[in-house]
């Protein structure tokens, strides 16, 4: 294939797939490359990534998810960018985070910051149809709440965590109850709170509320690992909260 017949058909693309799409080595595909940018017919993303801007890509800004998977094809969308890519963000921001195994440093492109986070071979996840009906490899509903709640600064904060992931049409407490199991007692009292307060929409079973109540033996713990403030209490799941409790539960609604 020749080079401006593979930049007007692939919006972005990688080095290594430009040389073994069109035929070239890896000091021609550069200088080539180097050209092109130079031209304006390309941007560089990143080391070794590129970004077309030929043919029907002249003015298409490019997606922060299709950057990252055409990059690394195993990456996974994680933490705030998993709630943005289900659909369900409250706010929607300018950074684009990841599981990956091979990107290991941060980079920017296009007022976008990409932020990689190590990837572990047994993460939960699923391919999910995202914005311009491409498919995106996200953290499944029930890993991204054990995010939003493990990791509420990557998340947005509390608030934002709790007001998003409230906005799951449903979940699979059993899939979740799994997930928790493997982890601490205070994850398990802070889900089982969640659970009990979306009890009635998520149809959560009494005994599964049961089940993550004896795994959240000890505390008390906190909703918000990371807060230095305490202004509620859930007795059941010894839980203090940064706010009163009516006020905690509206960003449940």
């Amino acid at each position: 294939m020749k080079f401006k017949e593979y930049i007007d058909r692939t919006h972005v693309f990688t080095v290594s797939q430009l040389a073994a799409s069109c035929g070239l080595s890896d000091s021609s595909a550069k200088t080539t490359l180097r050209r092109a940018v130079a031209a304006g017919r390309i941007e560089r993303a990143r080391r070794g990534a590129y970004v077309s801007k030929s043919g029907r890509f002249t003015a298409t800004e490019v997606d922060s998810f299709e950057l990252v998977s055409s990059i690394d094809p195993k990456a996974v969308i994680s933490f705030h960018s998993a709630l943005e890519a289900h659909g369900v963000a409250h706010n929607v921001g300018s950074v684009c985070q990841f599981r990956s195994a091979s990107i290991k440093s941060a980079f920017e492109y296009s007022g976008i910051s990409y932020v990689p986070f190590p990837l572990a071979n047994d993460l939960p996840a699923q391919s999910v149809r995202g914005r311009n009906g491409l498919r995106t490899v996200v953290t499944t509903r029930e890993q991204t709440v054990v995010d939003c709640l493990s990791y509420p600064d990557r998340c947005g904060g509390i608030e934002e965590a709790l007001m998003s992931i409230s906005l799951f049409p449903y979940i699979d407490a059993e899939a979740l109850r799994k997930l928790v199991s493997e982890k601490s007692a205070s994850l398990a009292a802070r889900t089982g709170w969640l659970l009990e307060r979306k009890a009635e929409k998520w149809r959560i079973p009494s005994d599964v509320l049961d089940a993550f109540e004896e795994m959240a033996k000890g505390g008390p713990f906190k909703l918000d690992k990371d807060s230095t403030r305490s202004r509620g209490w859930s007795r059941r799941w010894r839980l203090c909260l940064p706010e009163e409790e009516e006020e905690v539960g509206k960003w449940l609604l």
